[in-house]
């Protein structure tokens, strides 16, 4: 297995009587299939929805990042390229990994999920008068922190298994193509829409992976069969039109990358297309057949919370930076940071007409950033003017 095992489970025993020899290499099988089954039972107590293992090497889909790279999808995201080798193989981020265990962790879905309109064969969203977010970000506390607590059980026990393998968790951050291994391991295949779909928990969960120099992979199961079909919605219901093409998501598109990733100033042009979302999107997965009909457990630690505020633009604007940190620090929205964060819900606030958050905009018109001076400036011509995002 590469490395030496010294514990599986205390109520494993090997009969003493007559004991019937067995080849080295099928040893080693039964000992993973042992420490699998462990693995798995241990991440379920921990509340983990589901668990694959997938062994580690060259990632297939790896060619065709890198010409997503080449053709500029990533935007202004230069830490993707900077870092492009490192995702052709987990061994990038764990010398001598053999094996990636993958986990999923399914979170409360969008709220208007439940209030898409269907015409026959195709779906659509109805209007989002309100301002709203991306409902990963819905939680107390930012997921990260969060599934890392929840995995660190996991990584002390495959460290008793093999004390002399190196083990290590990543969660969304480490340069791995998790859904490619995800795929790989049966856990769900990569949708029209670029998210990993499962037909049981759709696409509304968080997955995170942990890297292992232990070789406990064992056969390879069947890649997960894709189950998208003939269906379009969430190209169709995209609104900015981020697809390049089915399975390929441009990110100069995309009003998640706008409101998450970028930095700085967002472009007139691109400023009504952002309609009522102040952080991230949820439409692509919204519109999604495979999100009508789940019904997962939602671990306590991770359901919505003051939902309400977070959706609020006046809200948002009326932060300061200490008050911004000392409710935001440990969670999606502090990476974004607050500028970026009064920058969204200034658009959003002009886009919908919000009249609560007129006088706040007006303030911003003495605010030392000049760029969110300029911006509020442009909201209450849009105000004037009376468009918004459906005109």
């Amino acid at each position: 297995m590469g490395c030496t095992i010294v514990q599986i489970d205390d109520n494993f025993h090997h009969e003493e009587t007559n004991p019937i020899p067995l080849e080295p290499s099928k040893t080693v099988m039964i000992l993973a299939e042992i420490a699998r089954k462990q693995i798995e039972d241990f991440a379920k107590a921990q509340g983990f929805h589901s668990v694959g293992f997938a062994a580690s090497e060259e990632a297939r889909t790896y060619p065709q990042f890198c010409e997503w790279l080449d053709l500029g999808y990533a935007a202004s995201m230069g830490y993707l390229e900077k870092r492009r080798k490192a995702y052709q193989n987990p061994s990038g981020v764990l010398a001598g990994c053999r094996t990636v265990v993958l986990l999923t962790l399914p979170y409360q879905g969008h709220c208007g999920t439940n209030s898409v309109i269907k015409l026959g064969r195709k779906r659509r969203l109805g209007p989002l008068s309100n301002p709203t977010f991306g409902s990963y970000a819905a939680a107390k506390v930012d997921y990260h922190v969060w599934i890392r607590r929840k995995l660190k059980p996991l990584v002390r026990e495959l460290r008793t298994m093999f004390p002399r393998c190196m083990t290590r968790a990543v969660v969304d951050t480490a340069p791995i193509l998790e859904r490619h291994f995800a795929n790989q391991s049966g856990l769900g295949w990569i949708g029209k829409n670029t998210m990993l779909l499962n037909r049981q928990i759709g696409s509304y969960f968080f997955l995170c992976a942990i890297l292992t120099q232990a070789d406990i992979a064992g056969n390879q199961v069947p890649r997960a069969k894709d189950h998208c079909g003939t269906c379009t919605a969430c190209l169709d219901a995209c609104p900015t039109g981020a697809f390049a093409s089915p399975y390929v998501l441009d990110a100069n598109r995309c009003i998640s990358y706008w409101t998450i990733e970028h930095r700085g100033q967002i472009p007139q042009a691109v400023r009504p297309s952002l309609g009522p979302w102040i952080f991230g999107c949820d439409i692509c997965q919204m519109v999604c057949p495979w999100n009508q009909r789940i019904n997962a457990v939602i671990p306590e630690e991770i359901k919505p919370f003051e939902v309400q505020e977070k959706s609020d633009c006046s809200h948002w604007l009326s932060l300061d930076q200490d008050r911004f940190d000392n409710l935001y620090r440990d969670t999606p929205f502090w990476r974004t940071g607050l500028l970026s964060m009064q920058r969204n819900a200034l658009i959003v606030a002009a886009n919908l007409r919000e009249p609560s958050a007129f006088p706040w905009i007006q303030k911003f018109t003495n605010h030392p950033n000049q760029d969110l001076v300029e911006l509020a400036h442009w909201a209450i011509e849009e105000y004037r003017s009376g468009t918004n995002q459906e005109k």
